[in-house]
């Protein structure tokens, strides 16, 4: 096949991630790959060799030069697949979806599209009416999670939805490591990320000699930080900020507590699961009732119920056993989420009745 694919950039984010690694591994399986960047951004996930690559070179100096742009880049981008004549066109991202949906009217070709962002974020009226009256000309759209799909489906009515999750990205094993006695969380210090709620609920915790571990930076990280001042936790909570080594950290952790209140897809928990860590999390709106099997891959709590969350973490605490069971339940994520497996999901998506 020839499969088109459409994104603004490959700048490193958790869009181009899963865009790039979809690219190889369509070129890998022999389809002809054509990868379309909006934009002449610096990339930072290259593409293998074999995979062409398609800049637009979209600029957005000043209002006006992006009018201007913009209907530049629609005209190289139907003329490029015009040039290319593609049997598959998948696009990420909503507004970039919407553009390549009416770039490819009446061309008659295939053409997926997908959001990447929480369903729940509030977007403009009029990117709203855009996604309305063009989603449902889509051939198929790609949700990430279920509620995803509901959302999508009741704004465009498109029957053709389909949830594929995001594949887990490749980790490091420190066989050499010992767990410690440390509870990890990895996110961005924004306030749906919900670490106050975890600090708040480790602060209850009665086995003292456990540590929290909280990677990632943020507007909170000062607000986060007084907390754990009030709370007399400053020798219990280690911030290191953003790290490079997010992989050897959660080798030494035993427990990845996940207090989101809010997310798009859950590719933090998902990353811990595949480091084989027990995870307990907030059933938020999107993404972890998608990954975790209550009580047996894991455990979902309500969402900002801080008694239980405490008393969950407790228990795990308490019980080696039990963190070693849901743990070794929680490793099995990485053959669901393989990067193979979930490429040949969108190629099964593609095209049905070779299936």
């Amino acid at each position: 096949m020839k499969i088109f694919l459409v994104i603004p950039t490959l700048k490193q984010g958790g869009a181009e991630r899963i865009m790039h690694e979809l690219a190889n591994n369509f070129n890998l399986l022999g389809h002809e790959v054509h990868l379309c960047l909006l934009t002449n951004r610096k990339v930072f996930y290259v593409p293998d060799r074999g995979v062409h690559i398609h800049r637009l070179g979209f600029e957005n100096k000043n209002h006006l030069q992006k009018k201007i742009s913009e209907l530049k880049t629609f005209y190289k981008l139907r003329q490029l697949m015009v040039d290319i004549g593609p049997d598959v066109v998948l696009s990420f991202m909503d507004k970039y979806n919407v553009l390549t949906i009416l770039a490819s009217r009446f061309l008659n070709l295939k053409v997926f599209v997908s959001d990447r962002s929480n369903p729940k974020k509030t977007i403009s009226p009029i990117l709203q009416f855009l996604k309305r009256l063009t989603y449902k000309h889509a051939t198929g759209i790609v949700a990430q999670t279920s509620l995803a799909k509901e959302i999508i489906f009741e704004l465009t009515n498109n029957p053709n939805i389909k949830v594929i999750s995001n594949p887990l990205k490749h980790l490091e094993f420190y066989p050499e490591i010992k767990r410690e006695r440390l509870i990890i969380n990895v996110g961005r210090l924004v306030p749906e990320k919900g670490q106050k709620y975890l600090i708040e609920a480790f602060s209850k915790l009665s086995n003292t000699d456990w540590k929290l571990v909280i990677l990632g930076d943020g507007t909170l990280k000062g607000a986060l930080k007084n907390q754990i001042k009030m709370l007399g936790l400053e020798d219990r909570v280690i911030m290191p900020g953003s790290v490079r080594n997010v992989d050897e950290w959660l080798a030494r952790s035993s427990i990845f507590a996940f207090p989101s209140v809010s997310e798009g897809f859950p590719n933090a928990l998902v990353e811990a699961m595949g480091a084989g860590l027990p995870c307990v999390s907030f059933d938020c709106d999107a993404g972890p009732k998608d990954i975790i099997v209550n009580n047996e891959n894991g455990f979902l709590i309500e969402t900002r119920n801080i008694a239980a969350f405490t008393e969950h973490l407790n228990t795990l605490c308490s019980d080696v056993t039990l963190r070693t069971k849901v743990g070794a339940q929680a490793l099995k994520i990485s053959e669901r989420l393989d990067g193979k497996v979930i490429t040949n999901e969108y190629l099964n998506f593609f095209n049905p009745k070779d299936t």
